[in-house]
């Protein structure tokens, strides 16, 4: 084997050490979603279009927590590529302030906003008041939660991708475990041709509320104490002694700020569009969140590759290596590509077993089938927007993403749901397909962006 096949086989390696606990991570905490869509589907359509929406709020605040997280490991990841041990930590430290006020602010306007957020997203009824509920009792978790994922990212971009993944596992068995005793109620289980009653607190919607804040909660303690413990590369702790430094915080916000623009645009958007949705009736919106959670699973690779294309870009920049930083970008869209284009395969094969696994109601599976359908092809443009974006979030070149994703997601999206879903009366199939629409080019945007090379010398 020549140099360049073996250097080539050794930074595969590499990306894959960095993406797969990244993968497994991403997907636990998406069945998080999963296990609550499937058991709250059995309790009805009202019960699961109602944690449908808290969805979107939802994706909202982690958008703005990541971004900060965005921000953070862009400079950390420099620091670890070029060897400053000191200097990460410190980073860490810092940043581990900033999420504390930021994941108390979160807490504060979802614990707060409510009874109002799931109002302005056009939800009434039994379905408004059922959101409200769940919404008010998962926020008791995002002081912790919130605080452990902006900090999991820099952990990541330090390359320790496992304790993020543990975190990510346990909140999963967490969530499992207390939806099946606090869902529902008292019941009698056949188990090895045995009956025995299993306890239940039979709580419903709520049940499925309280399950998820326990995984989150208690898993992001988990993370912060790692940190803390001095086990980890980077330290965290609230000393006294160590002063706000005000200079690397307005570096890490050059970075950050954008990022959280840019995810504002896209889950405002996102607000909006299932607002869409809600507007048609409760089977559409069952069924749209439905096909979120199955699209959320299919993409969960293209977040592994862009967590670790982030932290290799980042890594190797620091290091003084641009373009060991293109190439790990550039293999980490292919791979996630190749793998993605699959997933949509599949989905769209399996479109009614996809639908009947979440959801009893014979109208929502219908809708449900013909929406997955549209989701398996926009696979491919999930895996290219996702990764390119999160190579150049490596490099701190977080403004042309925030551009490009405004004008897409409000420019491209909404015109062409309006165009479809409502002047042509395509309904809810013309709302999703938009999606496919939007992606396609976003992901031209990002990748000529990526392609061009500038984001090398950009300085963090």
């Amino acid at each position: 084997m020549n140099d360049q096949g073996r250097r080539d086989r050794e930074e595969t390696a590499q990306l894959l050490a960095l993406a797969w606990p990244c993968i497994l991570e991403n997907l636990t905490t998406t069945l998080v979603s999963l296990v609550d869509t499937a058991m709250v589907g059995s309790i009805g359509a009202v019960a699961t279009a109602a944690v449908g929406l808290c969805s979107s709020p939802t994706w909202l605040m982690n958008g703005l927590a990541r971004a900060l997280g965005v921000g953070g490991t862009a400079i950390a990841a420099r620091a670890v590529g070029a060897g400053d041990g000191e200097l990460a930590g410190h980073i860490a430290r810092q940043v581990f302030r900033a999420s504390l006020c930021l994941s108390l602010l979160i807490f504060l306007t979802m614990f707060l906003g409510a009874p109002v957020i799931p109002a302005l997203m056009q939800a009434k009824g039994d379905v408004q008041r059922e959101a409200a509920m769940y919404l008010r009792i998962v926020s008791l978790s995002y002081f912790v939660h919130y605080s452990a994922l902006v900090m999991g990212a820099l952990l990541r971009g330090a390359g320790d991708t496992r304790t993020p993944m543990i975190a990510g596992v346990a909140a999963n068995v967490l969530n499992v475990a207390g939806n099946f005793l606090l869902i529902y109620p008292t019941r009698t289980v056949t188990l090895l041709g045995r009956p025995m009653t299993i306890w239940g607190a039979g709580l419903g919607t709520a049940g499925a509320a309280i399950a998820t804040a326990a995984g989150m909660g208690l898993s992001g303690l988990f993370l912060l104490a790692h940190m803390a413990s001095g086990r980890s590369r980077l330290r965290i702790g609230l000393s006294l002694k160590e002063k706000w430094d005000w200079p690397l915080l307005a570096r890490v916000l050059r970075i950050a700020l954008p990022a959280a623009s840019e995810r504002v645009a896209i889950n405002g958007g996102q607000i909006v569009y299932a607002a869409m949705f809600a507007s048609v009736g409760t089977a559409e919106v069952a069924a749209y969140h439905i096909t979120c959670t199955i699209e959320a699973i299919g993409y969960m690779p293209a977040n592994g590759f862009a967590s670790a294309a982030s932290a290799l870009v980042g890594q190797k920049l620091g290091a003084g290596d641009p373009d060991a930083a293109q190439r790990a970008g550039s293999q980490s869209v292919k791979l996630s590509l190749a793998l993605l284009t699959v997933i949509g395969v599949l989905m769209a094969a399996l479109r009614r077993p996809l639908a009947a696994l979440f959801m009893q109601d014979a109208q929502v599976r219908l809708i449900c089938a013909g929406l997955i359908v549209i989701c398996g092809a926009l696979q491919p443009f999930n895996a290219l927007s996702i990764v390119t974006q999160g190579a150049l979030s490596g490099a701190g070149d977080t403004v042309r993403p925030f551009v490009y994703s405004l004008v897409t997601m409000w420019g491209v999206r909404m015109t062409v749901s309006l165009l479809l879903g409502f002047a042509l009366g395509f309904g809810v199939y013309g709302i999703y397909f938009a999606m496919l629409v939007d992606l396609a080019v976003r992901s031209a945007m990002l990748l000529t962006r990526f392609g061009r090379g500038q984001w090398k010398t950009g300085a963090v």
